[in-house]
């Protein structure tokens, strides 16, 4: 990618920065890549939460969960068709088409003990952004912006980019798992749309009660 074309795009994210930010497009409960906010904020937030339902004698359950190789599952149609719905249009749109489109990649295997080679056939990359790049936490933060509108009100959310937690509020512990479990399958159901997999073995529950 030639030095000019780089420059574009880090102007680009700066407008498509502006524009997130000063529309408050970005969901609030997000606290990773974020100007201002750290893990700490975050941790904050959660543990907040946890102390406000035992001081109003609620219970509370929680869901931590992690996303399997997140940035390198991000569809590229259904990120361009999110950029588009929260008004990112016209030349922003078209560099970060440009951008993500019409990339292609091959594997090359060598050997040890001489200098024969075999190559695969060119395939085209249709998902995955660039996790080391200036432009990818920015656009993996938009292609997940639109799960806390799944679950809330039932639940409240907190997310530091790919990790998630889920947490629900109540007084009775009947309806607190229940809607856990609807909140669970709503959650999953939106990963599936978004092509999005759960990593199950670093998924956890937690449970706090009063006395």
């Amino acid at each position: 990618m030639s030095m000019i074309k780089i420059s574009f795009i880090n102007t680009n994210m700066y407008i498509v920065t502006e524009h997130l930010v000063n529309n408050k497009l970005l969901a609030g409960n997000q606290y990773g890549f974020r100007k201002g906010l750290t893990t700490e904020n975050a941790i904050f937030k959660l543990i907040n939460e946890i102390y406000d339902s035992l001081n109003n004698n609620m219970r509370i359950g929680s869901v931590f969960c992690d996303l399997q190789e997140a940035f390198d599952t991000v569809n590229h149609e259904i990120l361009l068709n999110k950029l588009q719905y929260y008004g990112i249009k016209g030349k922003a749109k078209t560099l970060l088409e440009s951008y993500l489109q019409n990339r292609y990649q091959r594997l090359e295997i060598s050997s040890q003990n001489s200098d024969s080679k075999t190559l695969s056939d060119w395939t085209k990359i249709t998902q995955g952004v660039p996790q080391g790049s200036i432009l990818g936490p920015l656009l993996f933060l938009i292609y997940i912006n639109d799960l806390p509108t799944v679950i809330q009100p039932t639940a409240n959310l907190l997310m530091f980019a790919d990790d998630t937690s889920i947490f629900i509020k109540s007084h009775d512990i009947m309806q607190l798992q229940s809607n856990l479990n609807s909140v669970l399958g709503e959650t999953n159901e939106w990963f599936q749309n978004n092509q999005i997999t759960l990593n199950l073995e670093k998924k956890n529950f937690f449970y706090a009660l009063y006395k």
